[in-house]
């Protein structure tokens, strides 16, 4: 899912630019020190995005000519290295993405981060809160961070994509809500079971490359998984 330049004004363009520039830039220094120290995690990530992203469904005709679905992979990103480094990387491979249905449509990079990067990462922020008021627990990390977190940020960015295209009059009312919208209930399943188990084998088998795991919190000898 990514929004066309064609869609939307240059005013709000240029504002969502500037707005995502800020937030990089805010995130900067931490995303490039995870980056660094987790260079092995930062590829399998990289890797992980492109893949997703490349398989993408659209349509090309009728009411939503034009919109175009994938999987988002941001929730098992930002487990692996944190929320500056994967609001980053999305970015960073966002651009290619975008050029390749145009280069016009680089316009709309601040856009497609604000209304389709950020929101998932936000509901991964949300679900940690979450999880860390609740026992240090492998299935509660898995469960709720891995599968609940990642659902729930496919729902809310299908939300805001909605809302937005509604707002900007690019689609019909009706049609993103009864046709468009029920979609991402769909792409919730997928979303949530390629991020859980992903991160159940990572904490299995990679637990490093998981920067929001904490071995000494949830690998403890009186730790019970059935606590």
């Amino acid at each position: 899912m990514y929004f066309l330049a064609e869609w939307f004004t240059p005013a709000l363009l240029s504002a969502a630019l500037l707005l995502w520039a800020a937030v990089l830039l805010a995130a900067a220094k931490p995303a490039f020190s995870a980056l660094r120290r987790r260079n092995g995690a930062a590829v399998a990530a990289a890797a992980y995005l492109a893949v997703l992203w490349g398989l993408n469904a659209g349509l090309g005709g009728g009411q939503l000519a034009g919109m175009s679905y994938h999987l988002l992979g941001i929730n098992l990103v930002t487990l692996m290295l944190g929320l500056p480094a994967a609001l980053w990387l999305g970015t960073l491979l966002l651009v290619p993405y975008l050029g390749l249905h145009g280069a016009e449509n680089l316009y709309a990079a601040g856009l497609n981060a604000l209304f389709v990067l950020l929101p998932a990462a936000a509901a991964n922020l949300l679900f940690r809160r979450l999880s860390s008021k609740l026992p240090d627990n492998l299935f509660v990390y898995i469960f709720l961070n891995g599968f609940l977190a990642a659902a729930a940020g496919m729902l809310l960015t299908g939300l805001s994509v909605v809302a937005l295209l509604q707002f900007a009059g690019v689609f019909a009312a009706e049609a993103l809500w009864q046709s468009a919208f029920p979609v991402f209930f769909l792409l919730a399943w997928g979303e949530a079971f390629l991020s859980g188990i992903f991160t159940a084998v990572f904490v299995a088998l990679r637990p490093q490359w998981l920067a929001t795991f904490d071995d000494t919190r949830f690998l403890r000898a009186e730790n019970s998984i059935w606590k």
